[in-house]
């Protein structure tokens, strides 16, 4: 389940999730871009725990550009991803919800492809566990306080095959929408 964030409340809702969740990382705080779509990831008990943010790469920042314009190809159409955060409570069930969510935003939007600075972990995550193509485009670097893989999802691979049983994991994400966050 999630809800697109549409309110001031909603916003700050994000932010306060994103903060506790980088902070606890050791990551410096970094707030919504303008032009982008955030999302709250909402738990079966109907709160919020997580946070996802999905940007046009025309909308991109000039660091993301410098990582990943040399790496695009004229097929691809980009989203940049970033601020998947799950608070430590929800843990283990929000993660999957997030990234179907990933999947069918890429897939209703056109994207075949998505950008990010994944985590080592969470890198490893989408090869091993999903088998939701991720490539490392350049060196790790050292970024908003930890170690960071510039990262090329190939997304269109995963919506394409849905039917692949190694896509199993998936479950659409428009299914579990829920309109109102309860607090």
């Amino acid at each position: 389940m999630y809800k697109h964030v549409d309110s001031t409340e909603n916003l700050a809702l994000f932010h306060q999730i994103k903060e506790v969740v980088w902070s606890s990382m050791g990551f410096e705080m970094e707030y919504a871009k303008d032009g982008s779509d955030l999302y709250l990831l909402l738990a079966e008990d109907g709160e919020a725990g997580g946070t996802f943010e999905f940007t046009p790469y025309s909308k991109s920042n000039a660091f993301i550009h410098s990582l990943f314009d040399d790496v695009i190809t004229s097929d691809m159409k980009l989203m940049e991803v970033d601020s998947l955060a799950v608070l430590p409570s929800y843990r283990g069930q929000l993660g999957r919800k997030g990234i179907c969510l990933m999947i069918d935003y890429a897939e209703q939007h056109g994207y075949t492809h998505a950008v990010g600075i994944a985590d080592p972990t969470f890198f490893r995550s989408m090869n091993e566990k999903y088998k939701l193509r991720a490539t490392q485009v350049k060196d790790n670097i050292f970024y908003k306080g930890a170690e960071a893989i510039p990262t090329l999802f190939h997304l269109k691979e995963v919506y394409a095959n849905k039917e692949n049983p190694q896509y199993s994991w998936y479950t659409p994400a428009s299914t579990q929408r829920k309109v109102e966050v309860m607090r």
